[in-house]
């Protein structure tokens, strides 16, 4: 199955950590969100547990705690690319998502859905507190 979808979708998520100076990655924002630190630990650790899921049949949070010594731009696009790879490589029919079996091409509406969620809340975040989205977002969002 493509997963140019998710790759887009990723990669929007991806520019933050290209683009956002390191210096704010542990600046609170809103409570409810946390810090971008800890939504790029979040978005590596999510799309693991969907990379397995594409191996296993099961989805199983919470998945594996990222390392705090992990290079966090590598980690995302590495994390990219392997889940991007495990969609194309599926030979799965369905997969147990809670208590429903869901077709590959539903879990990857919701990984699409997933990431596009989460850049939503941190687009209201960063407008808040004066912080700029990436070119990338300006031009394809008009954001």
């Amino acid at each position: 199955m493509k997963s140019d979808g998710f790759i887009y979708a990723a990669d929007m998520t991806n520019q933050l950590a290209e683009e956002l100076p390191e210096q704010l990655w542990d600046k609170p924002l809103i409570d409810e969100l946390g810090t971008i630190r800890k939504l790029f630990k979040h978005m590596i650790r999510v799309r693991g547990v969907y990379r397995s899921a594409l191996k296993t049949g099961k989805v199983e949070f919470p998945g594996h705690l990222i390392p705090e010594e992990a290079n966090i731009s590598y980690e995302l696009r590495r994390s990219t690319e392997e889940l991007a790879l495990a969609f194309e490589q599926t030979n799965l029919t369905t997969i147990l998502l809670y208590q429903e079996n869901i077709a590959p091409v539903e879990l990857l509406h919701k990984v699409i859905q997933h990431e596009g969620i989460h850049q939503g809340q941190y687009y209201i975040a960063f407008q808040q507190a004066g912080i700029s989205v990436p070119e990338q977002w300006k031009m394809d969002w008009n954001m």
